[in-house]
């Protein structure tokens, strides 16, 4: 058996439709086939037999570790040969790797073709842009989309959402013939262009929604914020709102203050978040209280000093993964260029933290003296933003920035200027931060939300 959902992933949006059809009326499990179910299995196994789940931890680290012995990258580096260590069985997996050295995003992007273990044509070559502007290229299995898809659905399910049910997915996407929105029943989805929602066109998005009976959610947390906002400003029907079951933020930061927001808007709704890598090497999900909890089976976290030892308990550290998943590129303790705070180790090897400081997190505005300012200051609470659609920081000079505002419909200009006043003492007199109002401020190409529009050339970033 096959995974149909595996099929049609990597077709065009244009041939998905062609197929969606007859595919939408096979059995959920059928469009997924073994290999979710299986996953499914492994993860309910791990979260309840915890002795099962730390033996299958170091099963996998060995297994990767012997895929990597068949690969250039790190059978040729001397600082690998201790791998031949675990393969002998004379030490433990786990304890090897911490003396491994850490991989750079610019390591695994110079050297994915060395760092593969597999006929290239097994995988697919993949990359993220990254929100901090440092890109990387990967290779990721064919095949993985079933598997996957198995802890994203585990991560959502505490919102009554089940493998088979309706999203509509908020993201920065081209379309075929240029379209707003599309539907692909073959996986229940409603693709909306996040770029096409704007105060006037939220009706016509809203009406698709409720017409089709979609209970969920899913989009950037900084685009299902944007959709939540003009929402509430609206004139039309959108009672609709009140039967959204789940919300599902992803591929950003997600606060406090957007959190108001949603439930606000959507008071009958739950909010499943969770922390994933375009990489695939760590998947966690948050509970109630922003606490992260790992997938103990999905990838080996470690949170680390800048000498790559472990960080303590209540300490913030890099978050640095290891791949589990057998995949083609193996990816020995790859630092993702994020931090948290680390809380513990659970029995079953599920590693918990909190305050993830996305790679975006580590960037800031310069001061005039050359030092960085970071951006976390300007983290806010609902009511200090609830005067304006969006806004963005943007720095050409050092010690100098302007703050970019889109008004509210119904925003005044008591609270314009309350808002850019709350801004301005958040600068903590470090930059000088000018006002600038905007008709729209659009979405970036991917849909993503950029806080800091960083232009001054080779700008620094914090460690952590």
């Amino acid at each position: 058996m096959f995974s149909v959902r595996e099929f049609v992933g990597h077709l065009s949006p244009g041939k998905r439709e062609i197929i969606a059809a007859p595919a939408r009326f096979l059995p959920p499990k059928f469009r997924y086939g073994p290999a979710y179910e299986r996953t499914e299995r492994e993860i309910n196994k791990a979260r309840t037999v915890p002795s099962w789940s730390l033996q299958e931890i170091d099963k996998r680290l060995i297994e990767t570790m012997l895929m990597a012995k068949d690969a250039p990258y790190y059978s040729r580096a001397a600082s690998y040969n201790m791998l031949d260590k675990v393969l002998d069985g004379s030490r433990k997996p786990v304890e090897v790797l911490k003396e491994l050295p850490i991989l750079s995003r610019a390591d695994v992007s110079q050297n994915y073709r060395e760092m593969l273990a597999v006929n290239e044509a097994q995988v697919e070559v993949s990359g993220s842009s990254g929100t901090s502007g440092e890109p990387i290229l990967f290779f990721l299995d064919r095949n993985r989309g079933a598997r996957e898809w198995a802890f994203i659905v585990d991560a959502w399910s505490k919102t009554g959402y089940q493998l088979g049910d309706w999203r509509a997915f908020f993201r920065g996407t081209d379309l075929p013939n240029n379209r707003s929105h599309f539907a692909m029943p073959s996986i229940g989805e409603l693709l909306i262009r996040i770029q096409s929602v704007e105060a006037d066109t939220i009706d016509f998005f809203w009406n698709e929604i409720s017409r089709r009976k979609i209970h969920y959610l899913h989009g950037y947390a900084s685009a299902l914020l944007f959709v939540a906002r003009v929402l509430e400003e609206s004139t039309h029907d959108t009672s609709w709102r009140h039967q959204i079951r789940g919300i599902f933020p992803a591929s950003e930061q997600f606060t406090k203050g957007q959190e108001e927001v949603l439930r606000r808007v959507f008071p009958n709704a739950k909010i499943a978040v969770f922390y994933g890598l375009s990489e695939k090497t760590a998947c966690a999900w948050m509970d109630d209280d922003h606490v992260y909890h790992s997938y103990p089976t999905y990838g080996y976290v470690e949170l680390v000093n800048p000498d790559g030892s472990h960080v303590n308990p209540g300490e913030r550290g890099r978050v640095v993964t290891t791949s589990l998943d057998g995949r083609g590129q193996p990816m020995l303790r790859y630092d993702t260029g994020d931090s948290a705070e680390f809380i513990r180790v659970d029995k079953n090897g599920s590693v918990v933290f909190r305050e993830i400081l996305s790679r975006r997190g580590r960037e800031g505005l310069v001061r005039t003296d050359g030092e960085l300012f970071p951006t976390t200051s300007f983290l806010l609470h609902s009511e200090d933003f609830s005067c304006v659609y969006r806004f963005r920081i943007r720095q050409e000079v050092p010690g100098e920035a302007v703050l970019v505002v889109q008004p509210s419909k119904t925003a005044t200009e008591e609270a314009v200027e309350s808002f850019y006043q709350a801004m301005v003492r958040r600068t903590q007199n470090q930059v000088k931060l000018d006002l600038e109002l905007v008709d729209d401020l659009p979405a970036t190409v991917n849909g993503k939300s950029t806080l800091l529009d960083q232009r001054i050339p080779d700008a620094p970033t914090t460690w952590a």
